[in-house]
């Protein structure tokens, strides 16, 4: 994961001091530079998904922290200019393109608007995190006109292209990528499954259509108690769709030039632990 300390603009920041002064970017824009450089250095790549944390309001866990101020409507608009400011609209899969023509973003996707892979290839695509923040962010781009970030909202909403499904089960989340969402789940949350090396969650999550599967224990980074980890077979990057792709698609042609490196810890489910 990316942090940042702060914006360019010195009245929005990301990152509060004595609570994630650790940051791997001085700048969100720092950020997003070293990001673009990378993808201009490999032209080609499979699109990058950068999903991006809206946090605001005081944490529980820190007596006496400082307080993040709220993200309003026109906090957004700085974020979108902010991103704008160092990637091109061409650089990027935008609400705009995917919805085209049709009524709502989600009739689009639900008619297989998203762009092929071929024409998504050295792009970023930016989605949000926090779904509470959708509503601040539609105020006035009901449909995510303008914007640069697919929401996080629910099936049935007229923004809707981009689906969290963080604990939902692999039937759930297979039926939403049958109906064109992106979808992201975690394989794990905390430390839980890396200190018991539970993978029952991540086993099932490698067998499901979700096109994200979010841990905090990649291939090259295994847990330090157990060696749990989480990584594609041979150590991809990226792996074909297991519900959507054609049937023609490898995943070693994905991209042929990238590994992670690794194979994943092995599989190990409890008695007591069962799908949700």
């Amino acid at each position: 994961m990316i942090q940042t300390a702060r914006w360019i603009n010195p009245d929005l920041k990301l990152s509060i001091y004595l609570i994630n002064q650790r940051s791997s970017c001085l700048l969100f824009t720092d950020c997003l530079k070293e990001i673009r450089t990378w993808s201009k250095a490999h032209p080609g790549h499979v699109p990058l998904f950068l999903l991006i944390e809206t946090k605001h309001g005081r944490t529980q866990s820190i007596p006496d922290s400082v307080e993040a101020e709220p993200f309003t409507s026109e906090t957004f608009d700085a974020l979108d200019k902010e991103i704008r400011s160092v990637f091109s609209d061409k650089e990027m899969i935008l609400p705009d393109k995917v919805r085209g023509d049709y009524q709502t973003l989600e009739a689009a996707v639900h008619a297989g608007q998203w762009p092929t892979l071929v024409e998504s290839r050295g792009k970023v695509i930016f989605l949000m995190d926090q779904k509470n923040a959708g509503p601040i962010d539609t105020a006035g781009h009901p449909l995510l006109q303008g914007r640069v970030l697919f929401t996080n909202s629910d099936p049935g909403k007229p923004d809707v292209a981009f689906v969290e499904e963080n604990e939902g089960s692999p039937q759930l989340i297979d039926q939403l990528v049958r109906q064109g969402y992106i979808v992201r789940a975690r394989a794990d949350e905390s430390t839980i499954a890396a200190r018991t090396n539970d993978t029952t969650r991540r086993d099932a999550l490698l067998h499901s259509g979700a096109q994200m599967i979010s841990t905090d224990y990649p291939l090259s980074e295994p847990s330090k108690w157990t060696g749990y980890s989480v990584g594609f077979a041979d150590g991809l990057p990226a792996r074909c769709n297991i519900i959507n792709a054609p049937a023609t698609c490898k995943s070693s042609l994905l991209e042929p030039n990238a590994m992670s490196g690794g194979v994943h810890s092995p599989e190990n489910h409890p008695v007591s632990r069962k799908l949700k």
